[in-house]
């Protein structure tokens, strides 16, 4: 199997959207239409919900507030979530084009590559083969970046202040004036300014990734003992009470 098409098909190199979709065949008159669901009274219902189960704190000491806004400021800076997030998937896109058809292949199970053709996997760099097969890939993958960034810019303008406000009435609630002040002081030097800057990037760091996905081996380990503690937990649940009398003594 030609795992680089994967990345040809991420890229989408070539056709233009409208042209990949198959025109979809009339519904037959038999078929029973579905109710359409309108998204914005889905996303309505979730907003009742997410209110009931995260309710809005009470409103923090605004001289307090007003300092933690600052705050916030300086920890999420305003295109922060653009930065992280288009590097985050440019550094990872790059790292796929600099794989190889062998490295794909090494990553499924040996099972998987059973009754493969006999022919070795490429070891040559995805990057090149897309090149010799699209002549403008460069070009193409140079748009692909610059609309995942316009794309990224725009979320996060529309998310960024909404954050911003949530973390400084957090912060608010949190900490006094006096913490405050001191927070403040230390993000107004270079290296309190240099921290607010990468604060949201270095969640997307390969490191700090990897250390995400590396508790999950530990907690595999755990599950044993996990269902060991649920299952004590289900009879504690449903054990019946004690009445207190004492138990009836059986005739003769």
């Amino acid at each position: 199997m030609k795992l680089y098409l994967f990345a040809a098909a991420a890229l989408g190199l070539a056709v233009p959207a409208q042209a990949k979709t198959p025109a979809r065949p009339p519904a037959a008159k038999s078929e029973a239409k579905k109710p359409v669901v309108d998204p914005m009274q889905a996303m309505s219902a979730m907003l009742v919900m997410f209110d009931k189960l995260f309710p809005a704190g009470p409103d923090p000491d605004p001289a307090r507030l007003a300092m933690a806004r600052g705050t916030a400021a300086t920890m999420f800076p305003s295109g922060a979530y653009a930065t992280a997030v288009t590097g985050f998937m440019n550094k990872t896109l790059d790292r796929v084009l600099n794989m190889s058809e062998a490295d794909l292949m090494g990553m499924l199970p040996a099972e998987q590559n059973k009754g493969k053709k006999a022919k070795p996997p490429s070891t040559e760099p995805l990057r090149l083969m897309l090149a010799r097969k699209e002549p403008n890939f460069d070009s193409k993958l140079a748009a692909v970046k610059a609309f995942m960034g316009s794309t990224m810019t725009k979320l996060g303008n529309a998310a960024e202040p909404k954050f911003r406000e949530g973390m400084a009435r957090a912060m608010a609630r949190k900490f006094d004036a006096a913490q405050l002040a001191e927070i403040n002081a230390f993000l107004a030097t270079p290296t309190g300014l240099a921290y607010g800057r990468q604060t949201v990037g270095m969640w997307f760091e390969p490191d700090v990734m990897r250390g995400m996905f590396e508790m999950f081996p530990e907690m595999i380990k755990l599950m044993p003992e996990m269902a060991e503690d649920a299952a004590t937990l289900g009879a504690q649940l449903t054990e019946k009470p004690s009445t207190g009398k004492p138990a009836a003594k059986k005739q003769d």
